[in-house]
């Protein structure tokens, strides 16, 4: 049985055993006699029930009562199994996240960070490539302020794809070429199979025989992985997210960077500006 059914079953016995309680003391206590409009012969009086009469009803209500609080106790019961089963609550960002190995878009010591975390499969991560990566990438990083990373969250369970495409990127990366495959696969969401990924490959100018064997061998699995996990360590629970990060301005070229705001969905440019000019002004 279901906590709801038990729930259910256990509220209508409390309100129907409180009733029966209720009847029963009821019966106990002759009714009240109406007004008289005129004056009649009375009536005689209402014969009183025996004295074992009067036990056995007192043994029923005994009984009753025991049987309530029996449901109620169980009430208690099933509130504390249903507190127990509610998430704990999210702990917010680490402080800082790591970015090593990771491919980069514009300046190495910019002290602005950008991490994205996407699924190629996902049609929002193509809307913002498609929308507002290009304003970003003009205003902001071929500007040297940002420094944009890529982090890969394949979601898997509704995306089967996006694993794969993901072992793809990291590839090109083993050839120098990984936002040309990133770009590339974005640019043809619909088109995501092995064969239509090892096109891709030969279309920027990749090794094929390189590129085949890494994704055969799923050589690079575990650096996907290794996105989700930090996925999860930052609490990413939809793709794209992107943390706003601050590189040491003492040591520009460490790859641990500190937390400073997350930005959920494909938001339209002005939600980055927003973010990106209030982190510079920190600097």
């Amino acid at each position: 049985m279901s906590i709801f059914k038990a729930v259910l079953r256990a509220a209508v016995s409390f309100a129907l055993l409180s009733g029966c309680i209720a009847a029963l003391v009821t019966a106990q206590t002759p009714p009240a006699q109406p007004a008289q409009a005129s004056e009649k012969r009375p009536k005689a009086p209402p014969r009183r029930p025996r004295n074992h009469q009067q036990e056995e009803i007192k043994r029923e209500i005994r009984e009753l009562k025991q049987v309530q609080e029996e449901i109620r106790k169980e009430l208690v019961e099933i509130k504390q199994l249903l507190l127990a089963r509610q998430p704990p609550a999210k702990n917010g960002p680490p402080e800082k996240i790591s970015i090593a190995s990771r491919p980069v878009r514009g300046s190495d010591t910019a002290r602005v960070v950008v991490v994205e975390f996407s699924d190629y499969q996902c049609p929002y991560c193509a809307l913002f490539f498609r929308q507002t990566l290009p304003q970003l990438d003009q205003n902001y990083i071929q500007t040297g302020k940002v420094r944009y990373v890529f982090n890969n969250v394949p979601l898997d369970q509704i995306h089967p794809a996006a694993f794969k495409a993901a072992e793809a990127a990291e590839c090109a990366k083993d050839q120098g070429k990984f936002w040309e495959m990133h770009d590339k696969i974005f640019s043809n969401q619909r088109t995501m199979s092995v064969n239509d990924l090892s096109a891709h490959a030969k279309a920027i100018g990749l090794d094929l025989s390189q590129f085949s064997q890494c994704l055969d061998q799923g050589k690079n699995s575990p650096a996907v992985k290794a996105g989700l996990a930090l996925a999860e360590q930052v609490g990413v629970d939809g793709t794209p997210t992107f943390v706003i990060a601050l590189a040491d301005t003492r040591n520009p070229k460490d790859t641990d960077v500190k937390v400073v705001g997350i930005i959920s969905g494909a938001q339209p440019f002005s939600v980055f500006k927003s973010a990106l000019d209030k982190a510079l002004a920190t600097q």
